[in-house]
């Protein structure tokens, strides 16, 4: 296309496009004083620097990034809302046998010393532990559980409580008491055999009581550390429904076999010593300490002899720190001597027989870790 002519007949130069113009080119020139840059027809070195759009996606993978990591800060130093992952704990492992696992989760209220039947050496053995739960609903500071122990099935709530840090555990007012007493001071119960040391018992001659918190389950609760005293074998229940909770077994103190055998021996001592001493007059009978071989004759006497046809029984009952011997079947002894039915001037013997009841009395005292037999 031509450009149009003007008067002088010299074409006119075409229009300038609209717009700004474009900017102006650089080229190197080397200056006597070093290099600079001015207008020139040198195409422009290539920048070193990221697009635009790299560096938004850069941007925005460092705070997807950043914020994963603060959700996991957030997951990891969150305290739990309410204990039921706790209450999962503690049943799980009460259904394993595991004390030192439940105790970990739980807060039974008591100093460590008082805490010895949540111990694994008791706990282990004992019958009735829980064998199942299912944790039906977890809100705050309860949980709401169905627990089976023994074949029975009991829905219970548990009271949570939650430590200064946000820690979760079963509170302490879960936790039932197993009441140990005895009707005397005792040094040692035993609970599923194993020792537990009994409060010192200072003047007290009534007995001695323990209040221990235990876990579920059934424990057998005895004595121990003495040898003259046993007592029967009881059994204490902590059930998880607490209307049938059997915790408050009052252990009645025996004498040991070993008491009973020395004081059969010491019996037997004390009648052979009756018996060679053959008392001549009831007055002698009495004076002598042989009250069994009593004669009840106001004339004198003379030739007695003893014969034990049945032995007796006895039994000992405890008072205070005394053993009392109380006859329990009646043995028989026959007794044969001659009475005077003169006068000192001119005597009279004739003979006698009696048959007689074979009793045992008289008490047994511990001296100096020895028993000793007081006749009455």
């Amino acid at each position: 296309m031509e450009n149009p002519s003007n008067a002088n007949n010299e074409p006119r130069p075409m229009s300038a496009p609209s717009g700004p113009p474009p900017p102006p080119t650089y080229g190197t020139y080397q200056h006597p004083t070093g290099p600079f840059q001015q207008p020139g027809t040198f195409p422009p070195q290539p920048k070193r620097t990221l697009s635009r759009t790299v560096i938004i996606a850069i941007a925005a993978g460092a705070a997807v990034v950043l914020a994963a990591a603060t959700v996991g800060l957030v997951f990891l130093f969150t305290p739990a809302k309410d204990g039921g992952t706790a209450a999962t704990t503690y049943f799980q492992a009460l259904v394993d046998g595991d004390a030192k696992k439940a105790l970990s989760v739980s807060d039974p209220g008591v100093p460590e010393n008082e805490a010895v039947l949540l111990q694994d050496n008791v706990y282990k053995e004992a019958g009735q532990h829980i064998d199942g739960f299912r944790i039906l609903e977890s809100k705050g500071e309860y949980v709401r559980a169905e627990v089976t122990q023994n074949g029975r099935k009991q829905e219970n709530i548990l009271m949570m409580t939650k430590s200064p840090d946000g820690e979760w555990k079963v509170g302490a007012k879960n936790f039932q008491k197993i009441r140990l007493s005895s009707n005397r001071p005792v040094k040692t119960f035993t609970v599923n055999g194993v020792d537990v040391a009994a409060p010192e018992s200072g003047s007290s001659l009534t007995g001695s009581q323990l209040l221990l918190p235990a876990f579920p389950g059934e424990y057998k609760l005895g004595i121990s550390g003495d040898k003259y005293t046993t007592v029967e074998e009881k059994k204490a229940l902590v059930s998880i429904d607490r209307r049938i909770s059997d915790t408050s077994e009052t252990l009645k103190v025996l004498p040991s076999q070993l008491l009973l055998d020395e004081t059969k021996a010491l019996l037997q001592k004390k009648r052979d010593a009756c018996i060679a001493s053959a008392p001549a007059t009831t007055t002698q009978s009495f004076s002598s300490g042989c009250s069994g071989f009593n004669l009840y004759q106001s004339r004198p006497t003379r030739n007695v002899k003893w014969t034990i046809d049945q032995e007796p029984t006895f039994t000992l009952s405890l008072s205070k720190d005394v053993w009392y011997i109380q006859s329990e079947d009646k043995g028989k002894a026959t007794v044969s001597y001659e009475v005077n039915r003169g006068n000192e001037a001119t005597p009279k013997w004739e003979p006698h027989v009696e048959v007689r009841e074979a009793r045992v009395s008289g008490e047994i005292q511990i001296v100096d870790g020895k028993s000793t037999l007081k006749d009455n």
